[in-house]
């Protein structure tokens, strides 16, 4: 029974020691909500297109940090750095329609409110793929031999 009583009080002084450290630390600010908007160089760029599923690169790179919504039309790129400019470009996956890009400059960053208290550094787009033109016919092979009569 002493046993008992006695893991029953050291429990409960780990559990209050634990409370105390976490509230501490909770209330140091040191974490990413305390930022200012300007000290956040990251944002998200959400593109709504007239095709669905496009493969994507930025700045001629494959870029893994994205995903697709909207039954593959819109793509929303996430943790894009704000402070430099980037070159989009998306291929779709129907060859019929020639590929897009866009420059996204460090001035169309906007803030834009995400939760209640939350807000984000976004750009918006909205991107039409042209039709590609038809591929032009191989030329004919002239015939080497003429016709025998």
């Amino acid at each position: 029974m002493k046993s008992l009583k006695t893991w029953i009080k050291l429990f409960g002084v780990f559990f209050v020691a634990l409370m105390v450290s976490s509230t501490v630390v909770a209330q140091e600010g040191a974490g990413p909500e305390n930022l200012t908007p300007e000290e956040v160089t990251v944002g998200e760029v959400k593109i709504s297109m007239s095709s669905d599923y496009a493969s994507l690169r930025v700045d001629g790179e494959e870029w893994e940090n994205h995903a697709f919504s909207n039954g593959g039309k819109t793509i929303e790129i996430h943790s894009l750095d704000r402070t430099n400019p980037h070159t989009i470009r998306l291929s779709p996956s129907y060859p019929d329609l020639e590929p897009f890009e866009f420059t996204i400059e460090p001035g169309d960053w906007k803030l834009t409110k995400v939760g209640k208290l939350l807000r984000q550094w976004r750009v918006e787009q909205k991107v039409v793929f042209k039709k590609a033109a038809p591929p032009k016919p191989a030329p004919k092979a002239e015939e080497a031999e003429a016709p025998a009569n």
